[in-house]
């Protein structure tokens, strides 16, 4: 595979040289390596019956950011290959911006501000390109709780060369609440959500709504738990093919659970297992399995 040699060769090089350059904390650099299985993109349209929705992938991450107090710069590249149908690999990068601004004179709430550039390959080309920007409201009400009010909008670019209709705005708005009992490490996250999708072609528009959990816990020194759980209705625009002439409604679940050891000095295990589930009333989109991970996590510098 000419092209993630390509772009392993230039992330391993980037890698090198953030960790020689990284002297503070104000540049950082991470790079994430695992294996297991998940749901395959979502591009991938087929009326196939036998279509497995759910494959082994292995994965690999690099992250480079520059950290100015109020402004974050931030450049990431991500290769997913699956090694079943290399129909399914994707070579995704761009970079993100990111500023807070106060809005109080204790630095209580505060207004944050992102704009990010994706573009993402398969092994026949450009699949598509996604501009996203992102406004948040953060408020902090004491050491233990804090309400954020979200709002993103973003626009999806799908090659043609695969099919036509899959160009869409995607529109995000979110109420999340996030709780350190006692202002300690440990957390829980949880949010409500609701996404509006206006595609070319409607069988591909949506509105949706969920809801969405997150748990993280210190087990010992160096050990973390994690707990995840979402619930996302969508309901789309127009049928889903000829085959199938029905305006299609799906309710994704997926729950999973985890481990981080931090095993080495800047190097960290995970682990995380689970369970998905598409219910849907489209035959090719209804499935449900198991999923999970197991990679390692680097940290190049202190951050």
């Amino acid at each position: 595979m000419k092209i993630p040699v390509r772009i392993m060769t230039i992330a391993i090089a980037a890698s090198a040289s953030s960790a020689a350059a990284a002297k503070d904390n104000e540049f950082f650099a991470t790079a994430e390596f695992s294996a297991g299985r998940d749901v395959v993109p979502a591009d991938i349209i087929e009326n196939g019956i036998d279509q497995d929705r759910i494959a082994g992938v292995v994965e690999s991450e690099l992250r480079l950011g520059y950290d100015l107090g109020p402004l974050l710069l931030d450049f990431g590249a991500n290769i997913a290959l699956y090694p079943d149908d290399s129909r399914f690999n994707r070579y995704a990068f761009g970079p993100s911006i990111r500023g807070d601004i106060p809005l109080a004179n204790n630095g209580a709430t505060r207004l944050r501000l992102g704009a990010e550039y994706q573009y993402v390959l398969g092994e026949d080309g450009r699949v598509f390109d996604r501009p996203r920007a992102d406004a948040q409201i953060i408020h902090r009400h004491s050491k233990e709780h804090t309400t954020t009010g979200r709002l993103r909008y973003g626009f999806r670019n799908q090659s043609d060369d695969r099919f036509s209709g899959f160009d869409q705005s995607e529109w995000l708005a979110e109420l999340r609440h996030n709780w350190r009992p006692n202002g300690g490490p440990a957390s829980l996250d949880m949010s409500i959500f609701g996404l509006k999708h206006d595609a070319d072609d409607n069988r591909f528009s949506y509105t949706g709504y969920g809801v969405r959990f997150l748990a993280n816990m210190p087990l010992a020194e160096k050990l973390t738990g994690l707990a995840r759980i979402s619930v996302v209705q969508r309901d789309y625009e127009d049928d889903f093919s000829s085959l199938y002439p029905v305006h299609r409604s799906d309710t994704h679940i997926r729950a999973t659970a985890g481990l981080d050891y931090q095993a080495w000095d800047r190097v960290s295990i995970f682990t995380e297992a689970g369970y998905v589930s598409n219910a849907s009333n489209v035959p090719v989109r209804d499935f449900d399995g198991f999923v999970g991970r197991i990679g390692l996590r680097f940290s190049l510098n202190d951050r």
